[in-house]
């Protein structure tokens, strides 16, 4: 909000009419203010479609919500995504939007924080990188065969093996001896805060130091 200052010279009408605008304008700020109502979270349709179950990092059945990640709302077209993750310094969230009653991902709480943690030495810009990895099981075992990026790679290198080291410390449990799944895609997010307050200009000076090393 722009700081009105008082000018030598003026009327007190005019001085009176700035006091009344400045008034009349905070009344609409705070009348406009959202309620609690209004950040209310409202349920939306399962991005996989309503037949399927949403499990959360905890493995709790949920509900996509309008406070959750655009990325987790989108409607999903690839009948290969599984998971959707969203990660910052301070959060891992992760939902499963496809598959819960032939497969799903064991709880790591400890490990979720850990990933969050890696994040921290990056929140030097405001940024969001996004990745979508690929994995592909053993058919007869249900044991990890192939991790790789699929179709979406991280711009930020350094942020690609933050979601690699993620991928691989994953550990799946299957409900049935021989596995039904034997593919699916992550579709990660992750999200960046300059919580440093440095510029764009110091933190391309410091990258450029850290390649020429």
């Amino acid at each position: 909000m722009r700081e009105i200052n008082g000018r030598r010279g003026k009327s007190p009408i005019a001085a009176t009419f700035v006091f009344a605008s400045v008034i009349l304008l905070a009344g609409c700020v705070s009348a406009s203010k959202p309620t609690g109502e209004d950040l209310k979270s409202q349920p939306l349709p399962n991005p996989a479609g309503e037949l399927e179950t949403v499990l959360d990092e905890e493995g709790n059945e949920v509900k996509i919500t309008t406070n959750d990640p655009a990325s987790f709302q989108t409607l999903s077209k690839d009948s290969s995504e599984y998971f959707r993750v969203y990660i910052t310094s301070d959060h891992y969230k992760l939902r499963q939007i496809r598959g819960a009653k032939f497969i799903h991902r064991k709880v790591d709480k400890g490990g979720d924080a850990l990933i969050s943690e890696e994040l921290a030495k990056y929140n030097r810009i405001n940024f969001t990188d996004d990745g979508i990895i690929l994995v592909i099981l053993n058919g007869n075992t249900g044991a990890v065969e192939t991790i790789r990026f699929n179709t979406r790679v991280p711009r930020i290198n350094d942020l690609a093996k933050v979601i690699q080291n993620d991928v691989t410390r994953w550990a799946m449990e299957h409900s049935e001896e021989k596995p039904v799944v034997t593919k699916y895609q992550i579709h990660y997010t992750i999200r960046l805060e300059n919580r440093s307050g440095t510029t764009r200009d110091k933190v391309k000076e410091d990258l450029k130091r850290e390649v020429r090393k």
